[in-house]
Order: C-alpha cells, then sequence, then structure tokens
C-alpha cells in the first residue's frame, strides 16, 4: 500500500513546490486539492497514454520509449501536461514546452524515487 501511496505524495510535493521554482508562472491554480487532482489525473493520462501508443504501433512505441534512452516518455510526459493546461486551465498554468519538459522530468524522479 505505501509503494502506490508514496509516488502520488512525492508528485504533489513536486506539483506544489518544484513547480513554481521552475518558472514563476508554472503552477497549480488553488487550493491542496487540486494539487491532488492534477496529479492523479496526470498518473492517469500518462499510463493511459503509454498502453495506447504501445498498442497503436504494435510494440514498436516500447523500442522507441528504449532506444531514446526514455526521453520519449519525457516528450510525452510534457505532452501530458500541456494537454492538462487546455483541458484545465482554471486548475493548472504552465507557460511552455521548456517548462513542461523539465516538470515531466521531476514528476518522473518522483515517480521512480517513490517506488524504489
Amino acid at each position: 500500500m505505501i509503494s502506490l501511496i508514496l509516488p502520488i505524495v512525492l508528485q504533489i510535493l513536486v506539483v506544489q513546490f518544484i513547480f513554481p521554482i521552475i518558472h514563476k508562472d508554472f503552477h497549480v491554480i488553488g487550493d491542496f486539492q487540486n494539487s491532488v487532482l492534477i496529479v492523479i489525473i496526470f498518473i492517469v493520462f500518462n499510463f493511459f497514454a503509454r498502453k495506447l501508443i504501445v498498442i497503436l504501433t504494435l510494440g514498436v512505441g516500447a523500442l522507441i520509449f528504449f532506444l531514446t534512452l526514455g526521453i520519449a516518455g519525457l516528450v510525452l510526459n510534457a505532452g501530458i501536461l500541456i494537454g492538462m493546461k487546455h483541458l484545465f486551465p482554471q486548475m493548472l498554468s504552465v507557460p511552455g514546452f521548456a517548462e513542461a519538459f523539465l516538470g515531466g522530468i521531476c514528476l518522473a524522479i518522483a515517480n521512480y524515487l517513490g517506488g524504489k
């Protein structure tokens, strides 16, 4: 149970405290509940996007993630963050792709550290 909760808690901390360090306009609008909701939505979108890519490319998508040493996954994370900005403009402010890419890196590190 702790292995499921710890990555989520670490990602919430990243959203709350690291995103504003990356850029002053990169933050969750509102209170703590919005941060929790953004992280949960990010995890769900990321899970389904990765599975969809592997299914639609007949496994070649997994090979692309491996061959690019995970950079394709980080670009996917950035794309998901930018997509969430458009889906939930009242909850998330993302200034641009570079900031979303750095935010995706931070979320991936938090997920990795929480899973160990």
